[in-house]
Parts: structure tokens; C-alpha cells; sequence
């Protein structure tokens, strides 16, 4: 049977600067390079400040969004970016405190696109000017529109225009009420005095093309208020 063999420990001497460690430490290999107490120290100052750096730019870092992100990493994604904790920290542009519902929709769309304040405000103070831009031009095309039509109808009429307008009006209000106002008001210039011409016709067939009936005001505003387009109310805006 053979003899067990044992392995003496280094003498001290060996050891050097390392025999005043711990007997679990003083073998291990990361201190073996360093030949004097002076070495290792030096080392762990450099290591110290090269660790204090990295701890540094990783605070400042963004974590880069892998392909297959789940929704947990592009929360911490955008949470690093600056997103604000909640969509209620969003400030938009034209927000509209009337209109809780629209302006929280898309509070939370933002949110959820992981806008930071700024990013938010800034595009919703671009949309709403966008928005504002493709109303006007709407508007001014519809004015366009009725200018072009009433303009054709009074080529027609000549001086009989604003009477006949009065007297179209007079039998609206005689056999329909308030409410065909609303859906005049809706029509497109072209219709519009289109129905002016069927209930000019309408006036002939049943007796009732007389002029205004004495002490009716025709102003030109009582006149014209048939006939002129009101704008519609702008859409909602984004904030």
C-alpha cells in the first residue's frame, strides 16, 4: 500500500508580504503577482478608480432595447430615456381642460410610446397647429364655395335676389320650423341654393311668391344670415 503524501506549506520566507494574510488568502493566485504590500495597493487604487468610473457612465447609460424586448424592457427602455412616471405628468399644448377624455387618451398613448415631457408637448403643440392650418383651409374653401354659388344666383335673380331670399326663408319658417335652419346650415354652397331655387318654385306653385310681408324686416342681416355660411366649430385638439 503506498505511503500518503503530504504537501509542507511554504516557509514564510516564501510568503513574503502575503504570510500576514488570513490562511485562506494567502495562496490565492490574485495576490501572487504582487511582490511587495506597496504593489498591491498601488493596484487596488487603480482598480478602485477605473471601478468608480464605470459605475459612473452605467448611471448615465441607456440600456440598449433588444430586438425581442418585452414590454418589462421597454418600460425600463423609456423609463432611462426620461419618460415622466405617469401619463398625468404630461403638459400639452392647447390642452383642453374641457375635454378630459381626449386629452387622458392620449396622455396615455404618449405614455405608452415612451415620449418624455418635452418630446409630448412638443408634438402635440405641432399637431394642434397642423390641425389648426387643415381647418382654416376647409373653412376658406366652404366660404370660396358659397361666395361662387351666391354669386351664380345673383347673376339669375338680379334685384330680385335679396327678395327672393326673404320670401325662401319666410316659407321655411311658415311650414318647417326652426329646425330646417340646422340642416341648411349643413349643406354645401351649391345645395344650398339649390333647395333656394325648389322653394322659389315651391312659392310659385302654391300662391305664396308675394313679396315680404309689410313691416318684416329686411335688413341686410335679416337677409343674408339665410345664406351666409357659419363655420363650423373646430375638431377637438390633440392635448
Amino acid at each position: 500500500m503506498p505511503e500518503a503524501t503530504t504537501v509542507e506549506a511554504p516557509p514564510e520566507q516564501a510568503l513574503g508580504w502575503r504570510a500576514g494574510l488570513p490562511d485562506d488568502l494567502k495562496q490565492n493566485e490574485a495576490f501572487v503577482p504582487f511582490k511587495t504590500v506597496g504593489d498591491f495597493a498601488k493596484s487596488h487604487l487603480e482598480v478602485s478608480k477605473k471601478a468608480s468610473e464605470l459605475e459612473r457612465k452605467l448611471t448615465d447609460s441607456v440600456p440598449k432595447l433588444p430586438d425581442d424586448a418585452t414590454d418589462e424592457d421597454r418600460n425600463l427602455y423609456y423609463d432611462a430615456l426620461g419618460r415622466p412616471k405617469t401619463a398625468s405628468e404630461y403638459e400639452l399644448e392647447g390642452e383642453d381642460k374641457n375635454a378630459p377624455e381626449w386629452t387622458n387618451f392620449w396622455k396615455q398613448e404618449l405614455h405608452t410610446m415612451g415620449l418624455t415631457k418635452a418630446q409630448a408637448k412638443q408634438l402635440s403643440g405641432k399637431w394642434n397647429a397642423q390641425l389648426q392650418k387643415m381647418v382654416e383651409a376647409h373653412n376658406a374653401s366652404l366660404q370660396a364655395e358659397m361666395k361662387t354659388a351666391e354669386q351664380k344666383l345673383r347673376s339669375e335673380m338680379g334685384d330680385k335676389f335679396d327678395t327672393n331670399v326673404e320670401l325662401a326663408k319666410r316659407m321655411t319658417e311658415k311650414h318647417l320650423g326652426s329646425e330646417f335652419d340646422k340642416t341648411f346650415a349643413s349643406l354645401n354652397g351649391e345645395a344650398r341654393f339649390g333647395v333656394v331655387r325648389l322653394l322659389l318654385k315651391i312659392a310659385q306653385l302654391t300662391g305664396e311668391d308675394r313679396s315680404p310681408q309689410a313691416g318684416r324686416s329686411q335688413s341686410a342681416a335679416s337677409r343674408s344670415s339665410f345664406i351666409t355660411y357659419d363655420k363650423s366649430p373646430a375638431p377637438p385638439s390633440r392635448g
